[in-house]
């Protein structure tokens, strides 16, 4: 089992606008949720990827999309990269909205969905910023947040975006936070 802090490691390659499937098969993919956590399966060789890519952009921001199939929506299965269109990619992200259509349409055609997006950190932060919360705008999804420095990649957690409506019965602002979920490749520990 992977730590929900995982380190990266390796050589510092990646290709942008290009994706990745993780052709791996694994057994018990049935996710489970245990309070605050709930579990992604994330092949390593997909974060590995996802991690060369954060490394090769700093001091930019890198971003993509996490693509899994409709009936395991906790494992991932192939990893988007795109270009981080932003008008200021040292301070946030902005997916590429070419790569945004290709993907949302290659995945209804496949029979798989989008749900989650991966970014870096430039700062060395693995904590959702204010920025992330406010653009969390679909309840569930998941990110993906790589913290990066000149050194290379220094942690990396998943978080899955939750909204709450007022528990106070009055219309409002839905208040919107990230949980911290588990990382596992799913082999057994």
């Amino acid at each position: 089992m992977l730590t929900a802090n995982r380190v990266c490691a390796g050589d510092q390659t990646g290709q942008e606008g290009q994706d990745k499937q993780d052709s791996g098969s694994m057994t018990n993919q049935k996710a489970c949720d245990t309070g605050d956590h709930s579990a992604v399966i994330l092949s390593a060789d997909l974060h590995q990827e996802m991690c060369n890519l954060a490394a090769m952009q700093w001091p930019e921001e890198c971003c993509g999309l996490l693509v899994a199939s409709k009936q395991t929506p906790n494992r991932i299965r192939r990893v988007v990269a795109a270009r981080n269109v932003a008008d200021d990619p040292l301070r946030t992200f902005e997916i590429d909205p070419q790569t945004l259509i290709d993907t949302y349409r290659l995945a209804r055609q496949s029979g798989d969905e989008v749900v989650g997006c991966f970014h870096s950190h430039p700062n060395g932060s693995v904590l959702p910023s204010t920025t992330d919360r406010g653009r969390a705008d679909v309840d569930g999804f998941l990110w993906l947040i790589i913290a990066t420095d000149n050194s290379g990649v220094l942690d990396s957690r998943m978080y899955r975006a939750h909204h709450q409506k007022p528990t106070n019965g009055q219309d409002g602002d839905v208040i919107r936070y990230f949980r911290r979920c588990v990382l596992t490749d799913g082999n057994p520990s």
